[in-house]
């Protein structure tokens, strides 16, 4: 395990794409380390997640002071949980994580990826990198957020990657896509409602992270168990 790993520097556009995706190609398995090499990569890229979140938190203190984070993202946004406040590399999948899932999707040139409560957009960013000819939209409650994936998208000249602002909950109708990728978010009744949307779909692939929306579909007599994805402990896929 790799607990020595260099101070994090931020340094965006002095390393090649290439170097900055570099750590990705060296056998990590402990999630503190996989986390703090996806924050360098974030540094590098340009990312001012820290900064964004930061300025979330303080407009949730301004309204409600004598609060907690679990408070601050149902404060702000109309009573969604968006996790104000949490560390976010604990919330975003890995680049690491990311790298063993789609090894084994392995998205063909052209497929549309949709990632259903998508952050700071970090797998837009991967498939950029690794699968530039994949389509991705991600769908993000948060504005900020989504600004700033967008800037991040713009910087690297990304022309089929984009993030748009979207209410889970509201949701009548899902975009036509060919994998899609949904994590826990907000409350069971929202997932649920996205989950009967998703059995409209057919031909996909749904990637499924998180306890609760995996014991939501293990439930579910029309998605069930699904087939875990090996090396990471709550991730599935189901074949739509």
């Amino acid at each position: 395990m790799d607990f020595n790993l260099p101070a994090l520097e931020s340094s965006p556009r002095l390393k090649k794409i290439d170097t900055i995706f570099s750590p990705l190609f060296k056998p990590c398995d402990h999630d503190l380390s996989k986390r703090r090499i996806s924050s360098q990569i974030d540094l590098d890229l340009g990312f001012e997640i820290k900064k964004i979140e930061e300025i979330l938190k303080v407009k949730a203190l301004q309204i409600a002071p004598e609060t907690h984070f679990d408070q601050w993202g149902p404060l702000l946004h109309d009573g969604a949980q968006t996790w104000v406040g949490l560390d976010f590399q604990i919330l975003q999948s890995s680049y690491h994580d990311l790298k063993v899932m789609f090894d084994v999707i392995k998205p063909k040139p052209f497929q549309k990826i949709i990632d259903l409560g998508a952050g700071y957009g970090r797998i837009g960013i991967f498939l950029h990198q690794f699968y530039p000819l994949t389509h991705f939209l991600g769908i993000e409650l948060v504005e900020e957020r989504v600004k700033e994936a967008n800037r991040i998208y713009d910087s690297l000249y990304t022309t089929n990657k984009e993030m748009i602002v979207g209410d889970l909950g509201q949701l009548t109708e899902l975009p036509a896509g060919d994998i899609y990728f949904i994590y826990d978010f907000g409350s069971e009744e929202h997932i649920k409602k996205i989950l009967e949307l998703l059995k409209t779909t057919s031909g996909g692939i749904l990637v499924v992270k998180g306890r609760i929306c995996h014991n939501l579909m293990m439930k579910d007599e029309y998605f069930g168990e699904g087939f875990k994805v090996k090396k990471l402990e709550d991730v599935h896929l189901y074949y739509l």
